[in-house]
């Protein structure tokens, strides 16, 4: 008998043993740091997650996202596609049906996503449209944002604070209206960026309305006749005059830094016996030990804290003559992701109490039965050596037990740390643009956009800052 339970305590121990689920695809970031997409696209193909039914949105999120990096843009919206497909097929459950779904550990369920990481699905294939000159099909992404969020609505009891909108996704869509020369509809935009940015409509980005958008917004309402929608921020921004007939304007977008990571935390206490049922106590102190398990965000410190954006006209190249312009923060996404986990954290952890409790009362009986039998079988004391050994293991059992509950740490890890944008008016024309990190002293090379006179060019960049912390080794 005490040999069996042995057994059973060690695959227990082994059962409760998991490594981190930012540690699966540590060879993928080690690649995309150093610049090898390609290998790293590879790695990521031969992760635990990309043949996982129930990692499949994931797989396909991060898969897209270093697809995205490579420059290869049409191939990464078909891998978001399959992760809309996935997340649509994955409902994200309500508060209270979650609640009630706490038989299995977080970690054997299907990945649904936080709430953010289903709205930035869109986001990211938004900017590959953008990078294949396909302003309407950038902008059919950001209108899908309206679906996203009433099927998160769905999520929470009516009235409850939550993710409904998001500042910086519409602040986008208005800047693409107006590159249409949609002003009508790019106001409507800049209006819903506002609000979310405000916390009237959704969480924004933790920070006041960004400069640029106030400064469209205002400048829009009089254009438009609809200053009445603008007064609030006309003292704020001041009035501003018409922008110059013909001009254009490059929209730099930076992703940086490293999106927060989950880890465990937990809490640990031991039961006394008399809040285990009467008939299932048994001798022991120690009735059961329990250990509730619930996810964190660990944010990433390291990314600049600002950006130098430079244009160079390509006839004037060779004079060094260059545009220059600072970025200014539009997303938080470090923040907006703990904000988002925040609202699920108490039915997290109430699942956790719930399974961790039942699992211990099982056990409980479990003892119980066996020294029903006992006695009913009339066999002889073991003595008290054996005694001993007896309450040593069972209450090893009852620790591994507990151990075997586990918080879920998977979340959409290579997503940058914040959103960044630099608008600079220009001549129409054909410009290299460069980007220089605050504190930097070496540029880097965006490529070269061609701005039509009116419109706009759009640039994306990714700065990671530094190496993510989750490594292989």
């Amino acid at each position: 008998m005490v040999k069996r339970l042995f057994a059973v305590c060690v695959c227990a121990g082994l059962l409760s043993g998991c490594t981190p689920a930012a540690r699966v695809i540590c060879e993928p970031l080690e690649k995309a740091y150093a610049g090898d997409l390609t290998a790293a696209i590879e790695a990521i193909d031969k992760t635990s997650i990309a043949n996982s039914e129930k990692d499949r949105l994931l797989y396909r999120a991060q898969r897209g996202h270093l697809l995205h990096l490579a420059g290869e843009f049409e191939e990464s919206n078909h891998e978001f596609d399959l992760a809309v497909v996935a997340a649509n097929e994955l409902e994200p459950v309500s508060i209270t049906g979650a609640i009630a779904d706490y038989t299995l550990n977080e970690t054997v369920k299907a990945y649904v996503g936080e709430d953010f990481e289903r709205a930035y699905l869109h986001y990211y294939m938004t900017l590959n449209y953008l990078m294949l000159d396909d302003l309407e099909g950038a902008l059919v992404e950001c209108r899908r944002l309206d679906e996203v969020f009433r099927k998160l609505d769905a999520r929470y009891e009516e009235g409850t604070d939550r993710y409904q909108d998001d500042g910086f996704i519409r602040y986008l869509s208005g800047l693409i209206y107006e590159a249409m020369g949609k002003r009508e509809d790019a106001f409507i935009d800049y209006l819903l960026a506002v609000r979310a940015y405000e916390g009237e409509s959704g969480l924004g980005a933790l920070m006041g309305v960004p400069q640029g958008l106030a400064e469209s917004f205002v400048w829009l309402g009089r254009l438009l006749g609809r200053e009445d929608e603008t007064r609030a921020l006309v003292d704020t921004v001041g009035v501003l005059g018409p922008v110059p007939e013909g001009m254009g304007e490059i929209v730099v977008i930076v992703n940086s830094g490293w999106a927060p990571y989950k880890l465990e935390e937990s809490i640990e206490f031991p039961i006394h016996r008399a809040l285990v049922p009467e008939g299932f106590r048994g001798g022991s102190y120690l009735a059961a030990y329990v250990k509730i398990a619930y996810p964190v965000f660990q944010s990433v410190p390291w990314a600049p804290d600002g950006f130098r954006v430079g244009a160079t006209c390509a006839a004037d190249s060779a004079a060094g003559h260059t545009v220059h312009g600072w970025a200014e923060r539009a997303q938080d996404i470090d923040a907006l992701a703990r904000w988002t986990l925040e609202r699920r954290i108490g039915a997290i952890k109430l699942r956790s109490t719930l399974r961790a409790t039942t699992k211990q009362i099982a056990l409980a009986k479990a003892k119980h039965d066996r020294e029903e039998k006992r006695k009913k079988d009339d066999k002889k004391d073991d003595g008290f050596g054996a005694r001993v050994l007896m309450w040593v293991v069972e209450n090893a059992i009852t620790h591994a037990v507990a151990e075997t509950e586990q918080a879920d740490t998977r979340s959409w890890i290579t997503l940058p740390a914040g959103m960044w944008i630099a608008r600079i008016p220009v001549e129409p024309g054909e410009y290299e643009v460069s980007l220089t990190p605050d504190g930097g002293v070496r540029s880097v090379a965006l490529g070269e956009v061609k701005v039509p006179a009116g419109g706009k060019a759009f640039c994306v960049a990714r700065v990671f800052g530094g190496a993510h912390p989750v490594r292989c080794d």
